[in-house]
């Protein structure tokens, strides 16, 4: 449902917290002389995810919604559009912080591959002697010329936050609920492999949580060409390591030519 006018004052205070606060999205520590610690959400891309909240469909209602699950969905938004409208990198590294530090030895077997596109790229040789996140980094720089989202339109905003669990359903059946998720707006779409996976299988994470909790977060946005498209995700909330991490993500292209720059997820 459409945010009632009287409850921007919590979003707007929510925002303050998500400025100040890391919020359960993780840090990286590939050793103990580096760490990678995202830096705080500016006011404004912070203010752009209230708008989304405000703007857009939200269930349950904001007024239903814990202080904890407010604050991590306006700053997955505001990481979302500081990675994807602003080409942030660093926000990009912050929705995946808890999975950095052993994503080297998971993507291993990808390292040459992803070097390879890079060269296509033309990506300097002593830019990819480098890890897994090294590369992708010269990889994100040397694709995106611009920015592949001209700008988010926060009144198509879908927020659909899950807290019931599977329901009797088989893991399948949820993965399947994506896909229903993907079409529920007609269009080419992208689904996308994931650059950085969770650390932990999802059926770990279901048999640990009780109940599995999820969010399903659609994004209207325009191209730099001025065409229309949706970025669908599903966040999922493993209990274990408490924190929201990225599931499933796919692009789906409501009008006009995909040719454009798509969204690395």
């Amino acid at each position: 449902m459409k945010t009632d006018a009287r409850l921007l004052w919590r979003c707007a205070a929510v925002a303050g917290i998500v400025v100040m606060l890391a919020l359960g999205l993780g840090r990286w520590r590939a050793s103990p002389e580096r760490a990678f610690v995202p830096r705080p959400i500016s006011r404004e891309l912070s203010d752009l995810g209230v708008a989304c909240v405000a703007s857009g469909e939200v269930t349950p209602p904001v007024s239903e919604l814990s202080e904890a699950d407010l604050a991590a969905i306006v700053e997955i938004v505001a990481r979302l559009v500081g990675t994807y409208e602003r080409t942030d990198f660093e926000s990009f590294l912050a929705l995946r912080a808890g999975d950095l530090e052993d994503v080297a030895r998971r993507r291993a077997d990808d390292l040459e591959s992803l070097r390879g596109l890079a060269r296509e790229l033309r990506v300097p040789e002593e830019e990819l002697d480098r890890d897994w996140i090294g590369v992708l980094a010269s990889f994100w720089a040397a694709y995106y010329e611009g920015s592949p989202v001209a700008h988010f339109l926060p009144e198509e905003a879908r927020i659909e936050l899950h807290s019931d669990g599977l329901g009797g359903r088989s893991l399948e059946s949820w993965a399947d609920s994506f896909e229903v998720l993907r079409q529920r707006v007609p269009g080419p779409s992208i689904q996308h492999e994931l650059v950085v996976p969770h650390r932990r299988a999802i059926e770990r994470i279901a048999a640990d949580s009780a109940p599995l909790r999820w969010i399903d977060l659609e994004l209207g946005f325009e191209t730099r060409a001025g065409t229309h498209a949706r970025l669908v995700t599903r966040f999922v909330r493993d209990g274990i390591l408490r924190e929201w991490y990225l599931h499933a993500a796919a692009t789906v292209y409501t009008e006009g030519d995909r040719s454009e720059r798509h969204l690395i997820l």
